[in-house]
């Protein structure tokens, strides 16, 4: 994406928005400051219904995180798993300002 921060974080939900009518069954949960000003807090998103593939998968789930880089300093959390053909399967991602419980 090219332009501001801000301007690529205000895009998120027209992107998800989009998205959903490829995958229908997309998940996803934007949180923001406050309603004034929209400013971005954390998401969520997540491809297919978790109930539905959480039965297919080995009984491992691994959680991993990344720190992003540049004006907003947050962490990328993702959640994997293996399927029944030993290949990585990923199941959420998200991006919070920090691995707390809310996020």
């Amino acid at each position: 994406m090219r332009g501001s921060f801000e301007h690529a974080y205000q895009l998120l939900t027209s992107y998800f928005a989009k998205m959903r009518l490829v995958k229908s069954d997309l998940v996803f949960d934007i949180q923001t400051m406050s309603c004034k000003d929209k400013r971005f807090t954390r998401c969520f998103w997540c491809f297919g219904s978790p109930k539905k593939t959480y039965k297919q998968l080995r009984p491992v789930v691994v959680i991993d995180r990344t720190f992003l880089k540049g004006k907003y300093c947050e962490t990328l959390l993702i959640t994997i798993s293996i399927d029944p053909n030993n290949h990585i399967f990923l199941l959420t991602f998200s991006v919070t300002d920090s691995e707390t419980i809310e996020s």
